[in-house]
């Protein structure tokens, strides 16, 4: 569903490790290196690494899924999922 290959690229291009992204972000590096492979994709873990990496969600997730009619429409703070809000 996500193209999660771009993020890890983006990463390697910048030279930063998963304990880096970690410390910035405040969360686990197993958690950063699970998304990061494709292992586990939470949405709210995948929008903060796109922002923090300077990657668009439109390059990572199929367009179909970010229209709120069909699938998540991301914004800042907000994921429009199925015409339901859900905090991220």
């Amino acid at each position: 569903m996500y193209k999660i290959e771009i993020l890890e690229k983006k990463r390697l291009e910048k030279g930063l490790s998963y304990t880096d992204i970690a410390g910035k972000l405040g969360i686990h590096k197993v958690t950063v290196s699970r998304t990061l492979k494709g292992v586990s994709m939470k949405p709210r873990t995948v929008k903060r690494l796109a922002d923090y990496l300077g990657v668009e969600m439109e390059s990572i997730v199929p367009f179909f899924l970010l229209t709120p009619l069909v699938g998540i429409a991301w914004s800042d703070s907000v994921a429009v999922e199925m015409g339901k809000m859900m905090i991220i």
